[in-house]
């Protein structure tokens, strides 16, 4: 910081004061300054790099727009420099670490409603350790072009606010009864924790990017989250980033390592790579996970939203919680929101229930896509087989796809997966139309190919339907060790309602193999096929 700038020299007459430990004027900084602060300092510094502020409240006063923060390392022990700070538009909020050392910040007071790090437009925090947050460890609110790198965030939520809300839907009142019943208003909603790192948008554009973050060891909460609603239009590169020992909290229902979710008009394109999720929702971390809704990865549209979101390279492992607890959830809660979800490259290991859930719950007709290439799903654990298929979902399939709305367009592309040791379905498939006045326009549409599944307690492949809809599938050059089951009930299906298994209408390559038992099985299939006689078994 050059000490000689035009604001200085009229604050000259200050000099005998400053010396005396009066707080010093900085109410005028010039824009692209560059300030210091230190939790080790002494008392009395003006903010230089030799003497730094001892304080976030000191640097927040001093600094202007567009300069640049930095926090000095400090031995670890050292208590944080603590009640938080907001920034303002264009700074730079930066650590400057050491071996041994952190630049640690927290926030254990109401200021900032909580939060450790307020966020503005056009600002950017880089390689800080935030913790023992009473709310967010990091928060903003149409924020532009922001950059959150590098950081680690533990110990937050601390006051145990709710944050994200997973949107309301309808429920499934005919479906343990296998029947198409009225649709039911949207009553059901869950609610979560405020998250370590999140950030909002309810108008105008921003660019978002979270990068080799971690967030770890939430006191009462979310790992990571994005979310949109009014006429926001929002890009988000999430890159690289570990969640560790989220938990969820008392009160909640849900918690996410990773959740983003669009509403109102609003529209979210997002690009995850590399990112990690562990250990969520662990009971040995806090016997309140053993009832967790947790999702490793959770993608949620609603109203008239539009959502665009690719995933490559995820890696989940070992997560607990109740039946509903999954690596990864794509649902579409209600509206008629138009949202596509691209995975690839990627593995969830060790979860209760469903590892994959594909999900258009609404019953407004909203359009729903789902594509999965180079997928690894292995390891549910949630015992409710017995259940299946009365409750086809959150029993513990490998991947569970369903549609429940009248006028919805639903579709999942499955390929290059392995999916096994699943304790309900290998491949659920389920497309259930609630009873109406007019004809049901719905189609589900999924197809799957150079698939394996295993070791399924259920059914390898499992595809039911109920009500009046169209459905079809396409299945080529896939393995299925265990029961194909496919059936129906109280449905009146389209006339283009088919599953191609090889050489049908629409396509199928052929060349699967199935189980010895699958042949005599579907001599009486329960929904319509192409070439229904062609069974070979596996070798």
């Amino acid at each position: 910081m050059t000490l000689l700038s035009p604001r200085f020299a009229a604050a000259s007459v200050l000099c005998c004061a400053l010396a005396v430990g009066t707080a010093p004027l900085h109410a005028n900084a010039d824009p692209g300054q560059t300030w210091y602060v230190s939790a080790t300092a002494a008392a009395g510094g003006n903010g230089t790099e030799a003497t730094p502020f001892t304080t976030l409240q000191a640097v927040q006063q001093a600094s202007g727009d567009g300069d640049t923060i930095i926090v000095l390392a400090a031995p670890v022990g050292t208590p944080p420099l603590d009640g938080g700070i907001a920034l303002k538009p264009g700074q730079h909020f930066l650590g400057r670490e050491a071996p041994g050392s952190v630049a640690a910040v927290a926030n254990t007071t109401a200021a900032n409603d909580g939060d450790a790090i307020r966020l503005a437009p056009n600002t950017e925090v880089r390689d800080l350790t935030i913790t023992s947050a009473q709310r967010g460890g990091i928060y903003g609110r149409n924020i532009g072009t922001t950059v959150l790198a590098g950081n680690t965030v533990a110990a937050t939520n601390r006051a145990c606010h709710d944050g994200f809300l997973v949107q309301p839907f309808p429920p499934m009142v005919g479906v343990p009864f296998g029947m198409s019943l009225p649709a039911a208003p949207n009553v059901v909603a869950l609610n979560n924790g405020w998250a370590g790192i999140m950030v909002d948008s309810d108008t105008g554009p921003s660019a978002l990017t979270i990068e080799r973050n971690t967030v770890h060891d939430t006191a009462c909460g979310d790992g990571i989250d994005v979310r949109t609603t009014g006429s926001a239009q929002v890009t988000a590169t999430i890159t690289d980033n570990l969640t560790e020992n989220i938990n969820e909290g008392l009160a909640k229902l849900s918690v996410l390592a990773v959740g983003m979710q669009s509403t109102g008009t609003s529209s979210l394109t997002a690009a995850l790579r590399g990112n990690t999720q562990r250990g969520i929702a662990l009971p040995a971390n806090d016997p309140l996970n053993a009832a967790a809704d947790s999702e490793g990865i959770f993608v949620n549209a609603a109203d008239r939203a539009r959502m665009r979101i690719t995933i490559d390279r995820n890696s989940y492992r070992h997560g607990g919680g109740h039946l509903s607890a999954n690596g990864i959830e794509f649902v579409t809660s209600n509206g008629t929101p138009d949202s596509e979800v691209t995975l690839t490259n990627s593995e969830f290991l060790d979860v209760p229930g469903d590892i994959v859930q594909n999900l258009n719950l609404s019953a407004e007709g909203a359009r729903h896509v789902m594509t999965i290439d180079g997928l690894t799903a292995s390891g549910s654990n949630f015992p409710g087989a017995v259940l299946n298929p009365l409750v086809p979902g959150n029993l513990g399939s490998c991947l569970f796809s369903a549609s429940f709305g009248r006028d919805n367009t639903t579709a999942l592309t499955l390929r290059n997966a392995q999916l096994s040791r699943c304790s309900a379905d290998g491949i659920g498939i389920y497309a259930y139309s609630p009873a109406g006045p007019a004809p049901a326009t719905a189609t589900m549409r999924f197809e799957i190919a150079d698939t394996t599944v295993a070791d399924s307690t259920v059914a390898d492949l499992h595809v039911r339907t109920v009500g009046d809809l169209e459905l079809t599938g396409k299945i080529e050059r896939s393995r299925f060790a265990g029961p194909v089951v496919l059936g129906q009930s109280d449905s009146t299906l389209g006339a283009g309602s088919v599953l191609d298994f090889g050489g049908g209408r629409l396509g199928s390559a052929g060349n699967n193999c199935f189980a010895p038992t699958t042949a005599a099985a579907m001599a009486t299939p329960g929904l319509p096929l192409d070439q229904p006689g062609s069974w070979p078994t596996c070798g």
